[in-house]
This record gives C-alpha cells, sequence and structure tokens, in this order.
C-alpha cells in the first residue's frame, strides 16, 4: 500500500471511530431503530417499446412521384405518405368501365329479346292448343326461348366476370397511394423519388407515441409472483407512471429461462418524456415483509460512507452502515450495522455539535 492510498484510509478509519461523551445538559432527538412492515418490491430493467410499429411495403411496381413525409415527421392517421405513378392502373380501369358499359347494353338487348321470345313462344302454345298450329312451330319457338336464355345467362356471367376484374383493377389503383395505418411518427424511409418500387419493397417506417409499453424479462422463480401482483409502476427518469394492465408470455426463454412481461401505459407526454428505446425499471409489489428502517434525514454521507449517530446513555458513537432502498415515507431500509432498539440522533447536526462541545471541554 503506497502512503497516498494509506492517508484516506487512515482518515475513515478515525472518522469511524470518533466517540465522545454525552454531556449531562445537552438534549439530542433521537429515534429507535425499529422494524416495519412495507410491501415486497421487486425491480426488473426495462425497455420502452411502442405498441404500434409497422414498416409498409409497396404492393405493386411502379416509381416513386411524390414523397409527402420524412424522418421524424408527425403523419396523421390516413394520410398519404407516397404516390406511385398510376397512369397505367388508370388507363386498365378505364378500359374495363368502357368494357362494362358495352356489357350493360348487350344484357339489356338480352333481356329484351328473351321478353319478345317468351311472348312469341306463349302465343304459339296457345294456337296449338286451339290445333291452329303444327307441333313444329312449337319446337321452333321453345328452342328461341331456350337460346334467349342462354344469351342472358352468358351476358350475366360476361358482367359479374367484368365488375370482378374491375374491382381487382380499382385495388390495384389504390395502392399507387401509400396511406398512414395509425397516427405516428416517421422514423425510417427506404426510398426516394423517382425510384422504382416492386411488391413487399419496404418503402418506410413509422411508430405510434399515443401508446406505449414497456418489457420486461422475469426470471422464472419470480413469475408466480408477478402474475398475483398489482399492476406495476414504471419508473422513467425518476418519474412513476401507473401501468393499466400486463400480459405474460407463457413461453420462458429457452436458453434463460426467463419469461417476457409486457406492461401497458398511457403516456403523459406533458409531465414525462418517454420514447421507445429508452431503459428505464419496473416495480412490481409482489407481498409484504419485514424491514429496518431509519429516517432519511439520520443518516450522514461521507463520500461513499454512510453513517448514523447512535445516542447511548453516556457516549455518541459514530457507526457505519449499509443501506438499501428509500422507501416513500421518508424512511430508509437498513441492511446491516444497526440493533432494533438502538437510539440514532435524528439531527446529526446536532450530534457532531455535541461531539466538538465535548473535544473543547475535555481539553480544557
Amino acid at each position: 500500500m503506497n502512503k497516498k492510498q494509506f492517508i484516506p484510509m487512515l482518515t475513515l478509519f478515525l472518522l469511524l471511530a470518533i466517540t465522545g461523551k454525552v454531556i449531562a445538559d445537552t438534549e439530542i432527538d433521537t429515534v429507535a431503530v425499529e422494524d416495519k412492515i412495507y410491501p415486497k418490491v421487486e425491480v426488473f430493467d426495462a425497455v420502452i417499446e411502442a405498441v404500434n410499429h409497422s414498416t409498409v411495403s409497396a404492393q405493386i411496381t411502379a416509381e416513386v412521384i411524390e414523397l409527402n413525409f420524412d424522418v421524424n415527421d408527425i403523419v396523421p392517421k390516413g394520410a398519404v405518405i407516397m404516390k406511385l405513378r398510376d397512369d397505367e392502373f388508370q388507363a386498365r380501369v378505364a378500359q374495363i368501365q368502357a368494357n362494362l358499359s358495352a356489357d350493360l347494353a348487350s344484357k339489356r338487348e338480352a333481356i329484351a329479346r328473351h321478353k319478345e321470345v317468351a311472348l312469341e313462344a306463349r302465343r304459339i302454345n296457345n294456337l296449338f292448343k286451339r290445333k291452329l298450329l303444327a307441333q313444329a312451330a312449337v319446337d321452333k319457338s321453345n328452342a328461341n326461348l331456350t337460346a334467349a336464355n342462354a344469351r342472358v345467362e352468358s351476358v350475366h356471367a360476361l358482367l359479374e366476370s367484368r365488375l370482378a376484374r374491375l374491382d381487382e383493377a380499382k385495388v390495384q389503383l389504390s395502392y399507387t397511394q401509400i396511406i398512414a395505418p395509425y397516427s405516428g411518427v416517421v422514423t425510417e424511409r427506404f426510398v426516394e423519388l423517382g425510384e422504382m418500387v416492386s411488391p413487399g419493397q419496404h418503402v418506410m417506417t413509422g411508430i405510434s407515441l399515443q401508446q406505449l409499453r414497456a418489457v420486461v424479462s422475469v426470471p422464472q422463480y419470480s413469475i408466480n409472483d408477478i402474475r398475483s401482483a398489482a399492476l406495476p409502476i414504471i419508473l422513467v427518469n425518476d418519474n412513476q407512471i401507473q401501468s393499466e394492465k400486463i400480459t405474460i408470455n407463457p413461453h420462458a426463454d429457452v436458453k434463460t429461462h426467463r419469461f417476457q412481461v409486457r406492461v401497458y401505459f398511457t403516456d403523459n407526454r406533458e409531465k414525462v418524456s418517454v420514447y421507445p428505446g429508452m431503459l428505464t425499471k419496473v416495480k412490481f409489489a409482489v407481498g409484504d415483509e419485514k424491514i429496518r428502517v431509519i429516517p432519511q434525514t439520520a443518516i450522514v454521507q461521507r463520500s461513499e460512507v454512510s453513517a448514523v449517530y447512535i445516542i447511548t446513555d453516556d457516549a455518541i458513537l459514530f457507526r457505519q452502515i449499509r443501506l438499501g432502498r428509500v422507501l416513500d415515507d421518508g424512511q430508509r431500509e437498513v441492511l446491516a450495522g444497526l440493533g432494533i432498539g438502538e437510539h440514532i440522533a435524528t439531527s446529526p447536526m446536532e450530534a457532531l455539535r455535541v461531539l466538538r462541545q465535548n473535544s473543547s471541554r475535555s481539553q480544557l
């Protein structure tokens, strides 16, 4: 150990060895060390992610002629993200609509012809019943009626096929405009103006900041407690956000044996800035436990050393302790260094003042 390392350690040793007698006419406020019941808390690291996170792709082969949004732009739901050249698809729709008009005219003609043939067949059947016409005339009228029926059915089938092709062409035409599926922010753009895209090619990625969740990896030994716990708290930048619901993946990772838990919450953007990809912590209350506590105000912090002033009947002792978590009521968990019933000074400054006063009197 060199001299530079020895001096700080000697100072620390002397600091922890400070003692002094309590003067009879001095009063120091103290509090007794005790165990209290608190909620048992499990805290896990988590990552914030967006519930809605998707990449939109092209569904046709066409040229990009318009880009309406770029990275970091806010996109409202239903907005046109980009447009593709649609001349070919417009022409296809127009051609099918023209053919459809001709088919409708043919259908009207076939229906009119069917009515005419049906009336003629009825008239010939009446004359045949009155024995004014031969059987050959009846057979001819029935054949004409059968042909008229077939013509109507053929035209109707052609019309149905044409309507189906028109619907398909309109769907293809709609693919020339890529629509935002939800409100969000653009995070990546993969194409440039004038570039040709093909079916399945990624064009843009976006996320929604309205619905967020924290993803936690929970060890196997804690999963049953997590299932029965109350809704957890998300800790983000010294802020606490109450969750709305959780979902637990029923399948553990085969390598780590940990379960993935998704904690959903609504982001209050006026108070807490939360973004996907941020590291955070999730706190689960999984029951009650008895822990040893002291007031946070009674703790003395000297560099990396935490200590308290212990007050006995005739002395003041400066003792190092090991601390745990900070509790909501201003108390601090003590892991080691104090026993139940020991009295500590609630004001370290007052205890230090008494120590200095004792030291100066003893020198006199």
